[in-house]
């Protein structure tokens, strides 16, 4: 088995979720249609995304455990792709399968209420901000002879047009 247990609210791929486009021709009247896979939103708080529940209707608790196709329970939802940070473990195999995301999930949130996809943009957005703090000087071989000839050619122009000025107009 290999199973998890989301411990954030999460949009993962799923065979049963998909959005349809609906069109009708003007000219034939039929009409045309599309299905296009989506992601599913699974909100941890949502007691209809739940796939196990505890208490009475009134302080309802529960959880939702994802798994991988034909790898878990009949009440489990499957997802297809690669587990996140955010999902627990819920069986040797899922431990298994977590561990090898060890090096590519290397960062991790400090602290527990920031999930794992916005600790991320923090950190983006801190190396950004460091990159775009520091003075950025670009080196581009052969630029500092391109400016050198330019300036040459365009002292140059100017000694020649000083030249043409200087020069009485001939009678017109």
């Amino acid at each position: 088995m290999a199973r998890w247990k989301l411990m954030t609210s999460h949009y993962l791929n799923c065979r049963d979720t998909e959005w349809e486009y609906k069109e009708v021709d003007r000219n034939t009247g039929r009409e045309k249609r599309k299905s296009i896979p989506v992601p599913r939103y699974l909100d941890i708080s949502d007691s209809s995304d739940w796939t196990n529940s505890w208490g009475n209707k009134d302080n309802a608790t529960g959880e939702i455990i994802v798994c991988h196709e034909g790898k878990g329970e009949p009440r489990d939802i499957t997802f297809y792709g690669d587990p996140t940070p955010d999902m627990q473990p819920a069986d040797d195999e899922a431990k298994a399968i977590s561990a090898s995301f060890a090096d590519a999930w290397r960062y991790k949130p400090d602290t527990a209420e920031v999930g794992y996809s916005q600790s991320l943009i923090d950190r983006f957005e801190a190396e950004k901000a460091e990159v775009e703090s520091k003075p950025q000087q670009i080196e581009i071989p052969g630029l500092g002879d391109l400016v050198a000839a330019m300036a040459a050619s365009q002292q140059q122009t100017a000694a020649i047009l000083a030249q043409l000025a200087a020069k009485p107009a001939r009678g017109l």
